[in-house]
C-alpha cells in the first residue's frame, strides 16, 4: 500500500487518470455502435472479470483484513448485499436503456416516458459515485488493483452507456444535449474518488473499512455482473481465454511483486 507524500501524490494522479478514462466511457454511445460492441465485448468482459476477481482475493481483501481483522468480512458482505439491493431497485432503468440500444439502429425507436431520462441519469450518477470510490479504494492497495478495477468498470459500463445514449435520443434529446448530459453524470465518479481519498487521508482508520467495502463491491461486479457473461453466446472459448488471461495478469503481477519484495 502506498505511503508517504510522494506516493500519495502519485496515487491521486493515477486515480484521476483512471476516473477520466472511465468518464470517456460515458460518451461511448456517441461513437460506438451496438453491433461493434456485440462483436468485441465478450472477450473484454471475460478479461475484466478475471482481473477484478483476482484483485479482490489477492490484493483488496487481504489488505482489508490486515487493517480491520475479521470485521473486514462483515463490511465486505454488507457492501455486497447493499449493491444487490441497489441493482434491484435501479436495474429497471438499465433494462429500458438496453432496450433502447437494441432498437437504436432500427427504423422505430421504442416508446420512452418523458420522465425516464431524468430518472436514468440520476441513477447513473449515483452508480458513478460508487464506481469512482471503488477505483480510488483499489489504487490505495496497489496500481495493479487500481487499473484492474478501472478496466473492469469501463468494460462493464460500455453497453450501458450506449443504451443510455440511445434512450436519450429516443426521448427526443439532441446528440449534443445527450452527450453533455452523459458527460456531466460522469463527473460524479470524481466526487466518489475524492471522497475516498480525502476520507482515508484525514481519517486513516477508515482505510480498512473502505477497502473491505470496495472488496464486497468488486466481488459483486465480478461475480454477478461480469462472470455470467462467460456462459452466454457461442464463442465460449474466446471468453474462457479472456477470463484466464485476466486471472494470470493480476496473479502474475501479484506474485512477482511478492517475490521481488522478499528478495529485495
Amino acid at each position: 500500500m502506498a505511503d508517504g507524500p510522494l506516493m500519495d501524490a502519485n496515487t491521486v494522479l493515477l486515480v484521476f487518470i483512471a476516473v477520466g478514462l472511465d468518464g470517456l466511457a460515458g460518451l461511448a454511445g456517441g461513437v460506438l455502435s451496438e453491433r461493434w460492441l456485440q462483436r468485441r465485448l465478450p472477450a473484454l468482459v471475460a478479461f475484466a472479470a478475471g482481473t477484478l476477481l483476482s484483485a479482490v482475493f489477492l490484493e483488496v481483501l487481504p489488505e482489508a483484513v490486515a487493517a480491520k481483522g475479521d470485521a473486514a468480512f462483515a463490511w465486505a458482505f454488507a457492501s455486497f448485499v447493499a449493491l444487490t439491493l441497489m441493482e434491484w431497485a435501479l436495474g429497471h432503468h438499465h433494462h429500458d436503456a438496453e432496450a433502447a440500444a437494441g432498437h437504436a439502429h432500427g427504423h422505430h425507436a421504442p416508446p420512452v416516458s418523458p420522465t425516464l431520462p431524468t430518472a436514468l441519469l440520476a441513477s447513473d450518477a449515483l452508480h458513478n459515485v460508487g464506481d469512482g470510490a471503488a477505483v480510488a479504494a483499489a489504487f490505495l492497495v496497489s496500481p495493479e488493483a487500481g487499473f484492474a478495477t478501472a478496466f473492469a468498470v469501463i468494460v462493464h459500463e460500455l453497453p450501458q452507456e450506449v443504451g443510455d445514449y440511445a434512450l436519450l435520443r429516443a426521448a427526443g434529446w439532441t446528440r449534443a444535449r445527450s452527450l453533455v448530459a452523459l458527460a456531466g453524470v460522469q463527473l460524479t465518479a470524481a466526487v466518489g474518488a475524492a471522497g475516498v481519498l480525502l476520507g482515508t487521508r484525514y481519517l486513516p482508520s477508515l482505510q480498512g473499512t473502505v477497502l473491505a467495502i470496495a472488496g464486497g463491491s468488486f466481488l459483486y461486479i465480478g461475480a454477478v455482473d461480469l462472470l455470467p457473461e462467460l456462459r452466454r453466446g457461442p464463442d465460449s472459448r474466446q471468453r474462457v481465454v479472456g477470463f484466464l488471461c485476466g486471472l494470470l495478469l493480476i496473479g502474475g503481477l501479484h506474485f512477482a511483486e511478492r517475490f521481488a519484495g522478499g528478495h529485495g
